[in-house]
């Protein structure tokens, strides 16, 4: 795949692309969030780049790209280098120069979008992430899941139909952040909050995973995720 159809891929899934039926349904084979390691990246800062990603039946992994580009005109990246899934900024000059060219005050960041290639299943999907040069930036704290009240660790049993309280633990309280719950099995409400219920019928898959995201407000992601079994 080239640079140039991988960029227009990108902007097509930025710009919402795909249509889906519930937000929070893990449905079939998508991207949830790509994660830079430093989301802001000062003159000369690297970064590495990965995505969690769900197969066809709501399975989440953890994936390196196999294709990352600059979504931009070279003139407006701060001569940023990508090799592979590394991304590096340029020098203070690059900076300075790209920030000019975008009309970028210069003590504001540069925000550059990356296209990313993931494979799920043999399939390839594309997905953007925004980076911001000239600035640091770190990714929220890892969080834990916490269901029906008891920390998980990766797996977790649940009541065979019914609510089942979803919160997260570990999170700053303080800081501007966006929640974001999803399922494989049972419906969400309260599904853009850091406390979802899942209510699960008699009908609905006895088996699932449950996906919660954490975003801030300069770029950073972290996630969580339980494998959930309602005997």
């Amino acid at each position: 795949m080239t640079i140039r159809s991988l960029a227009v891929l990108a902007l097509c899934v930025g710009a919402g692309c795909t249509d889906l039926s519930q937000r929070w349904e893990l449905d079939h084979a998508r991207v949830l969030a790509v994660r830079l390691s430093t989301p802001g990246l000062a003159a000369g800062g690297s970064a590495t780049v990965d995505a969690l990603v769900v197969d066809d039946s709501g399975a989440p992994q953890v994936v390196t790209p196999t294709a990352v580009a600059a979504v931009e005109d070279a003139t407006r990246t701060g001569g940023l280098i990508i090799d592979g899934a590394t991304v590096t900024a340029g020098d203070e000059a690059a900076i300075g120069a790209a920030r000019a060219a975008a009309g970028v005050a210069a003590d504001q960041p540069l925000v550059v979008t990356l296209g990313a290639v993931f494979v799920i299943d043999g399939e390839q999907l594309i997905a953007t992430k925004r980076v911001r040069i000239g600035t640091e930036a770190v990714n929220p704290a890892p969080v834990t899941m916490v269901i029906d009240g008891v920390d998980v660790d990766g797996v977790a049993t649940v009541a065979a139909t019914g609510e089942v309280a979803l919160a997260l633990r570990g999170f700053d309280p303080a800081a501007e952040l966006e929640f974001d719950w999803l399922t494989s099995t049972g419906a969400l409400s309260r599904s853009e909050t850091s406390a979802a219920i899942l209510e699960l019928a008699a009908d609905d898959p006895r088996t699932g995973h449950v996906v919660a995201l954490v975003r801030s407000d300069t770029g950073g992601v972290t996630w969580t995720t339980a494998a959930i079994t309602a005997p």
